[in-house]
C-alpha cells in the first residue's frame, strides 16, 4: 500500500539529543543563507543485526527566524514495521507504526510525541504494490513487454531506464517517477545497483525464501514516486484528495490504490494495449483488417499491419529507425494512427495484464506464508 514516506515536523514538536546528530563535514552555502546539516542515520550495526531506523536530517538556516527549522524524517513504512517491504502494510497498521517510528527516533535522539507524528506534514511518498504473478510468468518477462511503450511521452516524463539485466524499469523526472521492478531479483543486488536503495539482513534473507524450489515466487513490483511536494499536491488533487496532507491522511488504501491505478493506466491500459496481445501472425491480423473493414485499400490495411508488428517490437524502437530517416513532425502523424492498432488486435491479451488489474483492483496486502518477526 505504502513505503517510503517523508515527514517534516515543524520546531517546537520535537526536542533533540544534539549529541546524537552529526553535522555534516560540509557547511552548505544557498540562496544567500548559510546552511548546516545535521543527521542522525542508521548505523552499520544496526543494518547488519536487521535493526531498521529512519533517516533524521535538520538543516539549519543562520538566519533569524530559527523557528522554522524542521526535522525531516525518511522513512520505509513496512520495514519499520516488518523489517522488509515485501510485506505490505494496511490501514489498521497505522497505530503500530507510528508507535514503532516514535520509539525508533527516541532511541535515535529525536523525542517527538504519537501525536505529532500522526500529524506531520508529509512532503513525499511511495504509494506502491507488490503484486505475485502466476500461471508461469516471470517479473524479467512482464517487464520487457511493458519496455515497449512509449511511457515517456505518455506521461509527460523525461527519461526512461531498462537496467539491470531486464529486473527493473523506470519512467522518471525529479519530481515524480514510476518504477516497475523483479521485487525478488532487487533483494540480493548490492544498495548501488538495488532499485531498492535501503536493503537490512532481513530484506536480504527474504531471498531465498522466495527462491525455493517448492515454493518459488515472482514478485513484480509496481511503484510510484512522488518525490516533489508540488506534483505530489498536483497529483492527489486531480484524484479527489486534499493538498499537503498529513501522515494519517496519506496512511489510506484508497487514496494509494487511486495513485498506483491512475499510473498503470496511464502506461499499459490506454493507447497501447494491443502491445499485449497473444496474436503474432502478420497474415492472421490482415486477414482480420480486411474483415472488419471491407471498404479498407490494401495499402493502408498492409500500412496499418506493418505498423502493428514493428510496434510490438518496440514503439520507441519503431519511432528511433524512423527519426533517423526523417523529423519528428513525421513519426508524430504516424503516432497518430497508434489507435487504431487496437482495433486491428485480437484481442487476446497475455494473461499477467488481468493478473495485474486484477490485484490492483483489489489492492489487498501482500503477505508472506513465511512470518517475518517484526523489528
Amino acid at each position: 500500500m505504502l513505503d517510503t514516506v517523508i515527514l517534516k515536523i515543524p520546531r517546537g514538536a520535537y526536542q533533540l539529543k544534539s549529541h546524537m546528530f552529526t553535522p555534516n563535514a560540509d557547511i552548505l552555502k544557498g540562496a544567500g543563507n548559510y546552511l548546516v546539516k545535521c543527521v542522525s542515520n542508521p548505523t552499520a550495526k544496526d543494518k547488519r543485526e536487521g535493526i531498521y531506523r529512519p533517516r533524521l536530517t535538520l538543516i539549519k538556516r543562520m538566519t533569524k527566524k530559527r523557528d522554522e527549522i524542521p526535522l525531516k524524517v525518511e522513512f520505509s513504512v513496512p520495514k519499520m514495521l516488518y523489517g522488509n517491504n515485501v510485506e505490505e502494510v494496511e490501514e489498521k497498521d497505522f497505530d503500530a507504526v507510528v508507535e514503532a517510528l516514535h520509539r525508533s527516533m527516541k532511541e535515535m535522539g529525536a523525542l517527538v510525541s504519537v501525536e505529532e507524528i500522526k500529524k506531520a506534514t508529509v512532503s513525499a511518498f511511495h504509494p506502491s504494490k507488490n503484486i505475485e504473478l502466476k500461471d508461469g510468468y516471470t517479473s524479467g518477462f512482464v517487464i520487457t513487454e511493458l519496455n515497449k511503450v512509449n511511457a515517456s511521452k505518455k506521461m509527460d516524463l523525461n527519461k526512461d531506464s531498462f537496467r539491470n539485466n531486464g529486473h527493473s524499469l523506470q519512467f522518471y523526472t525529479n519530481s515524480h517517477s514510476l518504477v516497475v521492478y523483479d521485487k525478488v531479483q532487487d533483494l540480493r543486488k548490492p544498495d548501488k545497483r538495488a532499485i531498492d536503495k535501503d536493503q537490512n539482513s532481513i530484506q536480504g534473507s527474504l531471498f531465498d525464501v522466495l527462491i525455493d524450489k517448492k515454493n518459488k515466487r515472482e514478485i513484480l513490483r509496481v511503484e510510484v514516486r512522488l518525490a516533489k511536494k508540488v506534483k505530489m499536491n498536483s497529483v492527489i488533487k486531480s484524484l479527489g484528495f486534499k493538498e499537503s496532507p498529513t501522515f494519517q491522511e496519506v496512511f489510506k488504501k484508497d487514496l494509494c490504490k487511486k495513485i498506483v491505478l491512475n499510473y498503470w493506466q496511464e502506461l499499459v491500459n490506454s493507447k497501447d494495449l494491443f502491445l499485449f496481445d497473444m496474436e503474432s501472425n502478420p497474415k492472421k491480423t490482415l486477414e482480420k483488417v480486411f474483415k472488419d473493414n471491407p471498404k479498407i485499400k490494401p495499402k493502408q490495411a498492409l500500412y496499418l499491419v506493418g505498423l502493428w508488428a514493428l510496434s510490438k517490437e518496440g514503439i520507441r524502437a519503431t519511432r528511433a529507425i524512423i527519426e533517423r530517416r526523417a523529423d519528428k513532425r513525421t513519426w508524430y502523424r504516424i503516432a497518430e494512427d497508434l489507435p487504431l492498432l487496437n482495433d486491428i488486435s485480437g484481442k487476446v491479451y497475455h494473461g499477467w495484464v488481468k493478473r495485474i488489474n486484477d490485484v490492483l483492483a483489489d489492492f489487498a496486502p501482500f503477505k508472506l506464508s513465511t512470518s517475518v518477526v517484526a523489528v
